[in-house]
């Protein structure tokens, strides 16, 4: 309790002055109160600091990449964090060091006047910066950084940018993988259309799951058109375009390709335009994706000229050059490859021809008559026996026929047709020498079903037409 007022005051003025104390000391309290509670807010604000602070701690040194600071006017660097200080593997000290506290100088010197162009270009726009750019590392290594900047500008009016950097050297060379695969395969497109258009091949491309087989080839004013067969294989209308002789070729590969991915090459006929019917070679390749096969590419070529080079090859291979008739290798394959695919009850007539006194066409007339004389005997042997029928020039004056799906008639007929025929003088027009031939003949399958006991037959029967004094035919009987 206050002491009382004593002294030369009235009673009011007493009152006044109690009054006016006791409101003095309710504002020290109100006054006590708001500094409390303003030193709340401070300890509050100060904590909430600290926190932001250590978080912002914790995100420099976790972040991916790194930050950096430095003067935007000077280009010193300000300030490196751990971060950075690991991508390029050194303490702060050796980093200051290394690129003397100079952002410029940090950045590789290839790239330094794109850089500065660059971000002058874009500081006029934007606050933000982003650039990439080469640096090169302590270990002498190129390093490539992602550059991301804002500029912060200060009351002083200073410039400092605020970096993020990330080392992107394996992404980049990724992208430079990527691009130079890129690059490759535009060639190798490009390379593929110019083949595409400077050959003839028909390209096939067939989607298995659609059953849809896509073709393209040239028209007849050389450009190329693709046009799409729906049901191709599965319904066998492809099938119907091919050879008659060549569907079972086509088809078994075609299965073959169905089953198993991997290449492969046929050849098959299909008619032109004009409805002939040309050799193709189709190289082919199929491709599955989990253990199935969806597609299938090919290129076909046209072969038809090669064909007819290979058996005008093989023809002359197989002819005689003089008569143009099957030469004896030939004539025995041929004969012995028509014995082995007959059957028992077939009946084919071997005929062995020996030319009567061509020693003394040689001899007397010469050897350019003798020729002559042999061509003459091959014509004559023509003109008996049928298209179908096998000939051959055995060597020298002696010829082999084979009448296949005959009868011992009809042979006999021919063979004396054939004595007709031959029998005839041969002269230079001072001399002149008598020819004939002497025929011997074995049946398949009676005196042999191979070739080597039938040519027996047919050559011990010959023997028998020479021995009875030429100019005849014998027909040969097991002694």
């Amino acid at each position: 309790m206050s002491e009382p007022i004593t002294g030369n005051i009235t009673s009011r003025e007493a009152k006044l002055i109690s009054e006016a104390l006791k409101l003095g000391g309710a504002e020290r309290k109100e006054h006590r109160r708001d500094s409390d509670e303003l030193e709340a807010k401070i300890a509050a604000l100060t904590a909430q600091l600290k926190e932001a602070r250590t978080e912002l701690d914790i995100l420099y040194k976790n972040m991916p990449g790194g930050i950096m600071t430095y003067d935007a006017d000077t280009g010193r660097i300000l300030y490196v964090n751990d971060g950075l200080l690991n991508i390029f593997g050194c303490a702060e000290q050796e980093f200051r060091s290394h690129y003397m506290d100079s952002f410029s100088l940090f950045v590789m010197k290839e790239d330094r006047a794109r850089i500065r162009d660059n971000v002058e270009a874009q500081i006029q726009f934007f606050e933000q910066v982003e650039l990439t750019y080469r640096v090169l590392n302590l270990a002498d290594d190129i390093t490539w950084i992602n550059h991301r900047a804002t500029m912060i500008r200060r009351e002083d009016g200073s410039r400092t940018f605020f970096c993020i950097l990330t080392d992107i050297t394996e992404q980049k060379a990724i992208q430079n993988q990527l691009q130079s695969i890129n690059e490759q395969l535009y060639m190798e497109t490009e390379r593929f259309k110019l083949i595409e258009e400077a050959i003839d091949n028909v390209e096939y491309d067939y989607d298995v799951d659609s059953d849809t087989l896509s073709v393209s080839m040239k028209d007849t004013m050389g450009i190329r058109h693709w046009k799409n067969i729906e049901h191709a294989f599965k319904s066998g209308h492809v099938y119907e375009s091919v050879h008659a002789d060549d569907v079972d070729v086509v088809e078994s590969v075609f299965n073959s390709a169905s089953k198993d991915p991997g290449k492969g090459v046929v050849e098959y006929r299909m008619p032109d335009e004009d409805g002939r019917y040309r050799w193709y070679r189709l190289n082919y390749a199929s491709f599955d994706k989990n253990d199935r096969i969806i597609r299938m590419v090919g290129s076909a070529k046209d072969i038809t000229e090669e064909k007819l080079e290979q058996e005008r090859l093989r023809t002359e291979a197989e002819r005689d050059g003089m008569t143009g008739l099957m030469n004896k290798t030939a004539m025995q394959l041929s004969v012995a490859a028509q014995l082995t695919r007959s059957e028992f009850n077939d009946c084919h007539a071997l005929f062995m021809i020996d030319t009567d006194n061509f020693k003394s066409v040689n001899d007397t007339l010469g050897h350019g008559i003798g020729d002559d004389t042999i061509k003459f005997v091959a014509d004559s042997i023509r003109n008996v026996f049928r298209d179908t029928d096998y000939i051959g020039r055995m060597g020298g004056d002696e010829f082999m026929v084979l009448m296949s799906h005959t009868t011992p008639d009809v042979a006999a007929e021919r063979a004396k047709r054939l004595n007709d025929k031959i029998r005839s003088d041969v002269t230079d027009g001072k001399e002149s020498v008598h020819i004939s031939c002497s025929i011997g003949i074995a049946f398949y399958a009676k005196d042999g079903e191979d070739y080597d006991t039938l040519f027996r037959a047919a050559d011990n029967a010959l023997y028998e037409a020479k021995e009875a004094g030429k100019d005849c035919y014998r027909i040969y009987a097991a002694g």
